[in-house]
Order: structure tokens, then sequence, then C-alpha cells
């Protein structure tokens, strides 16, 4: 059998006669061709990179174990090389006869003109011409051929159309990946042995305390020896996503790590406080032995709040406590008290006094004591006001009420301790003083507030503080004019006699501080209890930035609480004589429309946004009501001289007042003698005819009857004109003025006792009268003399001090006549109005709600200071 010999695939002198743009075609026709023969074997080994890399893009390899990812690498490689193993016959390159045919194929050419052309002349038959012209004309037929994009009808080897598929999710999970995309394909391929740069994601900052101010710091280069700065107590916080779990160090302590499962993989974080570390501080995290990032710290210290003493503690003339201090931290002082304290032996002996002797009886169901009650108490606290919030440099006067504290009288230490928002405390220089406290003049309350302070002292006192409070209720007379004093006293003393825990006891010193004052005063100390109540609740809402509706509220309350206090200081004056004047120090007087004019321009400040210069105008106020002079204060601040005119005028009172009751008893006695008088005229008339000279008789005896009575008026009149005598001889002898009004009293007061010797009684009256109102002229006119006299000793005063105005309080006025000028700017009353307009102005836009959203959360973020 004869066989046929392969067909040479292309000789080189063939290839090299074919013109070069065709042997281009051809090597592309033969890269066509084998891709299309190759794709479809290779797509399944591509498939299974790619579900790999997919799986990497997402993060799920970072959170698989080292071994399992390992083993899943070289599952994907084992499988995919297999495949394409098995497919290697239609990897190999096509030959160029194929590449030939398919070129030929593509552009339907017959006859195979490309192979035409290889050929060659056989050798002889001088036909070169004839040759020549015949591969010319194949090549104008080859001048046109196109190669055409490759098919390699994959759809047959995918019928599902899992490529697509593939593709997208690869798409998406770059797009998930971000720029982390690289650094997970490189670990995807190199499992448990990365670099740096291609472990877990690292985030870490230091957050520092909110009070600080201070920004968070982000951990995101390592500075070149530079440790950074960081406040005391921030926290520190690491985490790590990604890979396996990191060892966070910090000064080569190991941070506990908490690891969680997010979506996007596994998470570590660390967190911790910096506190307590010396010197330089360093963070180290490193993961799989790579270090992901190390950081030096140096911690700022917080330092101690200071708080100075400026001056002595002083006592102002309503006999609060004046504290003059200044306040200086690095973030702020947040709280600011006054530590009282007692001498523990003072108090031991004063516990003891009454211990002495028997304790006095109780009655039976006496409670006996449980454990729990301190048996003296030698300390306590007090809040002082802060300028703000947060105070980092400030100067502050502060007054402080402690008249009603069990303590009152008691010498006591006081330091002041100012404590910040990390709980350290800062102290002041100690001193040492005896607390103010309040005279009382009513036996009654006196004895009640001795009882307190003793209770105060010592809780064990209990038994004979309820005995005393027992036996002051003996006497009801003193009761009968307000029952609810005895009520609070038979409170007070059955609260201690069932007391067994110390919270049985709570309130009780408020209730006999409360009966003390009713008995002493009435309404007038509640009225300045509720003032100075009302006046420190709108101190704290200025300095802690208060709503405007709140500061508008406690305006309201305040202004409330003054009328009700200046209502209850006027009644006590009229209550009697023509009042004292009453005068701050040796200054102008204060009346009452001042100090509502005080307040209207507080009321406007604080509307207008300016709570500065609110609560310094609030200070001033409270200068004017703690040194203002009313009663009892003023007569401390009197001279001999003066204090001289004062008793007199007092005296002249109870004067005035006898005098009126002796003419209202005069007048009585006059009605009487003329009703007898007509009755005995009547009987006389009807008896006349058998009794002559009877009449006369029973009128004689009518007016025998009150002939007493007329006497002891007579006595009553004498008494007091020779008290009234005595009280112008001692004017007289202590150099004093005399009034003449005085001199026309006593001779009107001589006419009335004549009178009543002549048994006129009617006639009597009318020169009573004159010596009433005579006595109230008198009085007046030593009154004028004494404001003359402190006119005087206030003008001296500035003229000693250099011709300086002054204002109520002796403080020397600026050219503008405010005070305070010097510490605080405050606006004028044109600023005020241009403030209000532009706030109504502000408001009006916030109604419009056809704005913008944004210009109307604008106009909300403007008004809410308001």
């Amino acid at each position: 059998m004869k066989t046929r010999p392969s067909r040479n695939p292309m000789p080189e002198d063939g290839r090299n006669a074919l013109p070069r743009t065709i042997i281009r075609r051809i090597k592309l026709a033969r890269v066509t061709l084998w891709w299309e023969r190759a794709w479809p074997a290779l797509w399944p080994a591509t498939g299974i990179a790619g579900g790999y890399t997919l799986t990497a893009l997402l993060g799920i390899l970072d959170n698989l174990p080292a071994p399992l990812a390992k083993g899943l690498l070289l599952l994907t490689v084992g499988g995919a090389a297999t495949l394409v193993y098995r497919a290697r016959h239609a990897l190999t390159l096509p030959t160029w006869d194929e590449a030939l045919k398919r070129l030929e194929t593509m552009n339907g050419l017959a006859h195979q003109p490309l192979s035409a052309y290889q050929d060659e002349a056989a050798a002889g038959t001088g036909s070169d011409t004839l040759w020549a012209a015949h591969r010319a004309w194949l090549s104008k037929r080859m001048s046109s051929l196109r190669v055409r994009h490759p098919r390699p009808n994959l759809a047959e080897h995918d019928p599902m159309a899992l490529r697509a598929a593939l593709g997208l999710s690869l798409f998406v999970a770059f797009i998930i990946a971000g720029p982390d995309a690289g650094a997970r394909l490189t670990r995807s391929l190199l499992p448990g042995n990365f670099t740096s740069e291609q472990q877990g994601r690292l985030d870490a900052w230091i957050t520092p305390p909110t009070y600080t101010g201070v920004a968070p710091v982000f951990l995101t280069t390592t500075p070149d020896n530079r440790p950074l700065q960081i406040p005391t107590a921030s926290s520190l916080s690491a985490q790590v996503f990604g890979g396996s779990t990191p060892t966070i160090t910090l000064n080569n302590e190991a941070l506990e790590i908490d690891a969680r499962t997010e979506r996007s993989g596994r998470a570590y974080e660390a967190r911790t406080e910096l506190t307590d570390m010396k010197g330089t501080t360093a963070l180290n995290i490193r993961q799989e032995g790579r270090t992901l990032g190390e950081w030096q710290f140096e911690l700022i210290p917080d330092t101690l709040p200071q708080v100075m003493l400026l001056d002595e503690i002083g006592i102002s003339t309503r006999n609060s406590m004046k504290f003059v201090y200044a306040l200086k931290d690095d973030y702020g002082v947040t709280a600011l008290k006054a530590t009282l304290a007692l001498d523990p032996i003072f108090v031991h002996e004063e516990a003891q006094i009454f211990q002495l002797g028997e304790e006095p009886p109780v009655r039976k169901g006496f409670s006996p004591l449980i454990d729990g009650f301190v048996a003296e108490t030698i300390e306590t606290e007090i809040d002082l006001p802060l300028p703000g919030v947060r105070v980092t440099d400030a100067t502050e006067t502060a007054y402080k009420d402690l008249l009603a504290h069990p303590w009152a009288g008691l010498p006591v230490t006081i330091q002041l301790i100012a404590t910040d928002d990390a709980k350290q405390e800062g102290a002041s220089r100690t001193v040492t003083l005896s607390l103010p406290a309040r005279r009382f003049t009513k036996p009654l309350a006196a004895a009640i507030v001795e009882q307190r302070q003793r209770l105060a002292l010592s809780p064990l006192n209990r038994g004979s503080v309820a005995g005393f409070l027992n036996a002051f209720t003996f006497d009801e007379e003193i009761f009968e004019h307000d029952s609810s004093i005895y009520l609070g006293l038979r409170a007070a003393y059955w609260r201690l006699v069932k007391a067994r825990r110390p919270g049985d006891l709570d309130g009780l010193s408020t209730l006999l501080w409360d009966i003390a004052l009713n008995i002493e005063d009435g309404d007038l100390s509640v009225a300045e209890r509720d003032l100075r109540a009302a006046r420190d609740a709108l101190t704290e809402a200025l300095a802690e930035g208060a709503s405007a509706d709140e500061i508008e509220r406690l305006m309201q309350e305040l202004k409330q609480a003054l009328n009700e206090y200046l209502t209850q200081l006027e009644n006590r004056a009229t209550a009697g004589a023509p009042p004292t004047p009453q005068m701050p120090g040796d200054g102008e007087l204060v009346d009452r429309a001042d100090l509502e004019s005080l307040l209207e321009q507080i009321g406007d400040l604080a509307r207008t946004g300016a709570r500065d210069q609110a609560q310094d105008l609030l200070s001033a106020l409270d200068d004017i009501l703690e040194n203002l002079n009313t009663g009892e204060e003023q007569q401390q601040s009197l001279t001999p001289g003066e204090q001289e005119l004062s008793d007199a005028i007092d005296r002249m009172a109870e004067m005035i007042e006898q005098q009126r009751k002796l003419m209202d008893d005069t007048f009585q006695q006059g009605q009487q003698s003329r009703q007898q008088g007509q009755g005995a005229t009547a009987g006389a008339e009807g008896e006349t005819q058998n009794h002559d000279g009877s009449g006369q008789a029973a009128g004689e005896a009518g007016e025998n009857q009150t002939a007493s009575d007329l006497e002891g008026l007579r006595e009553r009149q004498n008494t007091l004109r020779k008290q009234l005598e005595e009280l112008m001889g001692e004017l007289g002898e202590k150099g004093q003025p005399t009034p003449g009004p005085l001199d026309q009293a006593d001779r009107a007061m001589k006419r009335a006792e004549d009178r009543l010797e002549r048994g006129r009684p009617g006639s009597a009256t009318g020169a009573q009268g004159q010596a009433i109102d005579q006595l109230r002229q008198g009085a007046q006119a030593l009154a004028d003399a004494m404001m003359e006299s402190m006119a005087a000793r206030g003008e001296q005063s500035a003229s000693r001090e250099g011709g300086e105005e002054t204002d109520p309080l002796g403080r020397p006025l600026t050219p503008s006549g405010n005070p305070n000028a010097d510490r605080m700017e405050m606006p004028d009353e044109n600023d005020l109005q241009q403030a209000r307009q532009i706030l109504e102005e502000l408001r009006k836009r916030a109604a419009e709600l056809g704005r913008p959203q944004s210009e109307l959360d604008y106009l909300e973020r403007l008004l809410r200071r308001f």
C-alpha cells in the first residue's frame, strides 16, 4: 500500500515569499485560533482561581487560621493545575497551515490563494513572466484580508453563565476592599508570612478627658524621636482589623484584648487609661512577629487647683460673711466650698455642761438611741458660688449668710477648698474667727436658739433639750397671740422623744430656727430668707448658662422677694414712732425705686445675652443688700451723740403711746361723768315737790363717785409730765438740742393736769391731744437732728478721702457714676436698645416659616442663648 507523504506545513522560503502584511495577519489568525481553543479549556481552572480571589478580597481568608488558609491555597492551586494539565492539548499553538486555512475561511477565499501564492514554477518551463503575473493577481486578492475577533463559544461550556456572576462579584469585592485590595490579595498568596504592611489594619487614637477641651489625637504616623504630649487620664484606644490576635503592650505590659467578629472580618480592640505614668510611656503593637505601630507619650499632669483668700473674711452690716478669693486651675475649677471646723476640746466641754447634773425628766416611752448617732460634730462644709461653670482664672466676692447655722457665734477655723473635674483639691490658708450670730431680744427666742445649738453640737443631748422645750410650753400667755409657736415647740419635743436614728432629727434644726425667728420678727425674717434664696438661685443660673425662660422666672421671683422684704421693713418701721433713718454706711439713702431700677437693668442685660455684665450688676446688688442698715444694724453704726438722740426718740415714742392711752381713758371718764350728771338731774326734778334740795344732793353724790377716778388720771398725767421734764433735762445736760415743741408739750400736759384736778375731764382731753401733737413734732425734730449729724459725718468722711463722691456703700464713684466701672464694662441705654431691636428682628425672622430650613436652624442657634 502506497502512503501519501505528509504535507510540509510551510517551507521557510514560502513564508518569505508572502508579503509582510499577510504574514502579520497570519500570525494574528494563529493567536485567535489558539484563544478559541484555550479559553474554553482554561475556564474551569480560572473559575476556581476567581473564587479564591473573591474570598481574599472579601477578607474571608484573613479570618481563617493560618493552617486552614494555607490548605485552601494549596487545594486551589492543585485543582487549577490539574484542570490545566488535562486541557494541555488545547493549549498547543496552531500550525501555520491551520492559520492559513482559518484566514482563508474567515475571508471566504476559494481555491486556497494563500497556499497557491507560496508555490514555485517548475524549472525549465520558461513561464516566469506568466508566473509573476499570477502572483500579482493573487496579491491583489489578498490585499483585503481581515482577522476577525476570537469566538471561543464559551456558552457551550458554561450554560449557567457563572463567568458573568464571578466577574460581577469580583468587581463588587474590589470596591469593598478599597485601598486594601492589593494587601488582601498579597496576604492570600502568602498566608501566615506577611510583611508589616500586609498585616491587619491598625486604628489607634488617644482621647483626652472632656473637661480639658483638647481634641482627640489620632496615631497615624510614628513621630521621629518626639514623644507626644498627652493630658493625664486620657483614654487610649487601639483597634486591629484582620489577621491574627495582635500583642499590644504599654511600657512592656500587655493589655487585655477584646476580640469580636464583624461583617468585614475579625477585629481586635484594647482600651486603657493613661494615668500614674512617670517619664516616657511606650506603646507597641505587633502582629505575627511584625510591628504594626509604636509611639511614645509624655503625660501632662493635671495641676492642683489653687484658691487664695485675697482679704480677711469680713462681716457685712447684715452679719453676712464676706469672702474675697481668687481661683486658678489649668482646666478649670468646678466646685468651691468652705470647711468649718470647731475645736474638739471646746465641743466636748460644751456638750458636757448640761450633763454634769441629772438629765431633765422625760416622759415615759422615750425612745432609746440606736447606733449611728455621732456624739460630737466638729466639722461641716458650705458651698460657695463660682463665677462660671469652669473657672480657670478669676477673682470673686461672695456673701454667705450663716446666721441660721447652728454654730453661729462659736469660734471656728475656716479653709476654702477648690475642686476640679479630676476631683483634685486645693486649699487656701486657714482663718480662725467667730461666726457672726444674731442677737435675739426676746428671751424665749434666745433660749430656743441656745438649745438648738446644743443639739447640733451633740445629738446625745437630745434628752435635756427635749426637757427644756417641754418647759418652754408651760407658760400659755406667751403663745396666746400665735398658736403656731406652741404647736411648733410641741412637734420639736415629740420628734426628740421619738428619735432613734440620726435621720429622725433631719430638719429639726431648721424648725427651731424658724420658731425663734417667728417669735423675734414675725414675717420679716421669712421675707429676708426668701430674698437670699431668690438671689442665690439667680446667681447660680447666670453662672451655669440657664435658659432664657429660667432666667426670666428667677428674675420675677427675685423681684417679688425684694418687694416683700422692703414691704416688711416699711411695716416694721411704721409700727411705732417715726422711724430712724436707714442708711447704708455713711453714704446716701437707698430707696425702693433705686433697687427696682437696678433689678430692671439686670433683667435687660440677661435678656439681651450680656450675662457677664448681668452677673456683675447682681454682685453690686448683693453689696447694697448686704450693707443696708435696718433697725438693729443701724444702732451699731451710730455715734454716741446719735445714739442718745435715738434713745430719746424711742422714749418719746413710749410717751406718745402712754399719752394716747391716757387721753382715751380721760375721754371715757368724761362720758361717764356726763351720763351720771344727767341721771342725777332728772331724778332731782321729779322729787322737788316732796324733798326740797334733794336734787342738789343727788348731783353732788354723782360727782363724788368719779372723784377718785379723776384723781387717778391726774396722777398718771403728772407722772408722764415728769418723765418729759426728765428727758428734756438729760438732753440739756448732754449738750443735745431741746426742741421747742417739747416745752409746749410740757405746758399742755400741765393744763390737762389742772383740768383733771378741777374735775373737768372733757376739757382735759383737748389739752392732752395738743400734748400728743407737740410730742410728735418734738420727736420729728430730734430725728431731723440725727439725720443732719449722720449726713455731716458722711460728708466729712468723703472730704477725708480727697473729696471723692461715693455711692451708698461708701465706694468712690467714677465719672460715669458707676462704682464698678473700673472692673466691668456695662452697656449704656443705646446699646441695650440696639440689642433689643436685634433680638426682636431675630425672633421675627425665626417665625417666618417660608425661609430656608438652613436659615431657620441658624436663627434658632442664635436665639438659643437668649
